[in-house]
């Protein structure tokens, strides 16, 4: 394809997330510094477990998106679990790679373990899930709750049949460029190897061009004996966690809280 206005697309993206009804959250949004980047902790008034967290990464192909895309993704992880969510505007392709994405996420992992919370779960959307995915490793997370995640950036595995899926040619350009490789077919399957995972849920849409990345993920967890659950949503699309279905989302939210945050209180 030809190269995409990448500026262009993320000016796109943000206009489109500051124009979306902030969602209301009881509890303090703020913006701070960690390592490199900049986070945004959304601290509910009331907190349920005082000693876990949620790093969140956003999606975007790896090359677009903010701390404003998934914001109201964020408020709701923190207002439903009633844990403090510290979401990473973590760098992006085509200026970095991958690796740095996920150095980011391991910063904010890193600090919160440094205040004291000794859970710390990794949530990633779409991209995001690639991050979370990548940083899973160098980080003492307990738990891994994925959306939509891309997995397998070859896209060896994406199902152009299926209708609710991110676009194949920005896909292949941005993982590309994200993951450094000369060829698409050269780029890592981030469930090669799933030894050494934390327990992992997994969220994905029926209509969603990922899902067999979602399954391959979960059999990979299985055969490396991770506790892995995925979870199919019946009629949803790519990106349904920002849809307007609040019932569904905040039921996967719920649920994915149960397994991750709230395993071993």
């Amino acid at each position: 394809m030809v190269d995409p206005d990448v500026a262009l697309l993320r000016a796109g993206a943000c206009a489109r997330a500051l124009a979306r009804p902030r969602v209301p959250f009881d509890g303090v949004v703020a913006d701070e510094r960690v390592g490199d980047v900049t986070a945004r902790r959304y601290t509910p008034t009331t907190a349920t477990r005082l000693d876990a967290a949620v790093v969140f990464l956003h999606g975007g192909y790896g090359i677009l998106g903010d701390l404003e895309l998934q914001d109201g993704y964020c408020r709701r992880i923190a207002g439903i679990l009633g844990v403090p969510v510290l979401s990473v505007d973590y760098r992006l392709a085509p200026e970095t790679r991958l690796a740095d994405s996920a150095d980011d996420a391991v910063a904010a992992a890193d600090t919160l373990g440094r205040e004291g919370k000794g859970h710390v779960v990794l949530w990633g959307d779409s991209a995001g899930g690639a991050v979370a995915l990548a940083a899973a490793r160098f980080t003492d997370a307990d738990g891994l709750v994925l959306t939509n995640p891309n997995v397998d950036l070859s896209l060896a595995r994406y199902d152009d049949a299926a209708p609710g899926g991110p676009g194949r040619e920005l896909s292949e350009w941005a993982f590309l460029h994200w993951t450094g490789v000369d060829r698409l077919e050269d780029a890592p399957d981030l469930a090669a190897d799933a030894a050494g995972l934390p327990p992992v849920f997994i969220a994905v849409g029926s209509e969603d061009s990922l899902l067999p990345d979602a399954q391959h993920l979960e059999a990979r967890c299985e055969a490396a004996g991770v506790p892995a659950l995925l979870r199919v949503v019946p009629g949803a699309s790519h990106g349904f966690m920002g849809g307007p279905d609040t019932e569904t989302i905040d039921a996967v939210i719920r649920e994915a809280g149960q397994r991750m945050v709230d395993a071993d209180a």
